[in-house]
């Protein structure tokens, strides 16, 4: 082989290797981008990925809670074996039991009113029984409350004149009685009751007065009159916080409340 046989030889194999590497060249920027773009797909599933973690431990927290750990109410446990009594299968029969003292209604031996049912004639022919004396009586009672009434107390003080020094005198009202008209100690009762007791709004306490009772009270008065008992009743309050201080155990719930965060928020 000549010098310029070789010469071309040399070349050729140069451009093909440049080619060579060319391919790899361009080969190299497939991958390399082909790379990139995986990388984007994996940092998308990695921030999806911790976003789900994220959700999945907030639904364990969830569901982890129970009456046990949180404010939860009993009923409110889900997926809990409920607890087994240790009690064993009575051989005595279902209700009430011999000796056991009933509620059930009594018959009255001074009943309020007594309503006579005579017998005007025979079921059989017709006979005419009014002139006939009864031989024996059936009872049957019937346990109601009256109609609602009201009652109204009219306190007339006297004056008199002193026939001696002409000095008029009046005679003193009841403690209870101050004002020229207004509510009496039961029906003030009855509405603190409504309320304190059985919780009622003020609305349904009117509503259930003017119902039941017949009194139109509003509901300033309603409150009114629970200010008033509330004043009367504070030194039973007092005997009863200084009772509960001295206690060992005052059996309250001692769930924690987050107050002072919550008024911080409240104040920023």
């Amino acid at each position: 082989m000549t010098i310029e046989e070789e010469l071309v030889w040399l070349r050729e194999e140069n451009k093909m290797l440049q080619e060579r590497l060319a391919q790899r060249d361009e080969l190299i920027q497939q991958q390399q981008a082909l790379l990139a773009e995986q990388n984007a797909v994996i940092q998308h599933h990695e921030a999806q990925m911790s976003s789900l973690s994220e959700q999945l431990k907030a639904l364990r927290d969830q569901l982890a809670k129970d009456s046990h750990n949180s404010h939860l109410p009993p009923s409110a446990d889900r997926f809990e074996r409920k607890p087994q009594s240790l009690r064993h299968k009575s051989e005595k029969k279902s209700g009430g039991q011999p000796g056991h003292l009933g509620s059930s209604l009594q018959f009255s031996s001074t009943p309020d009113e007594i309503i006579e049912l005579p017998v005007e004639e025979c079921e059989g022919c017709q006979y005419d029984l009014h002139a006939v004396a009864a031989c024996g009586r059936e009872r049957r009672q019937v346990v109601d409350r009256p109609a609602p009434r009201v009652g109204v107390q009219e306190y007339r003080a006297e004056q008199k004149q002193c026939p001696h020094c002409q000095q008029i005198t009046i005679a003193a009202f009841p403690a209870r009685v101050q004002a020229p008209i207004h509510y009496g100690p039961n029906v003030g009762a009855t509405a603190v009751y409504l309320v304190q007791q059985q919780l009622l709004p003020l609305a349904r306490t009117c509503e259930v007065m003017r119902d039941l009772l017949g009194v139109q009270m509003s509901e300033g008065t309603v409150c009114d009159l629970i200010t008033r008992c509330a004043g009367q009743l504070a030194p039973v309050e007092q005997q009863i916080t200084e009772a509960l201080k001295q206690a060992e155990v005052i059996h309250q719930d001692e769930t924690g409340l987050d107050v002072v965060a919550r008024a911080r928020k409240a104040l920023a």
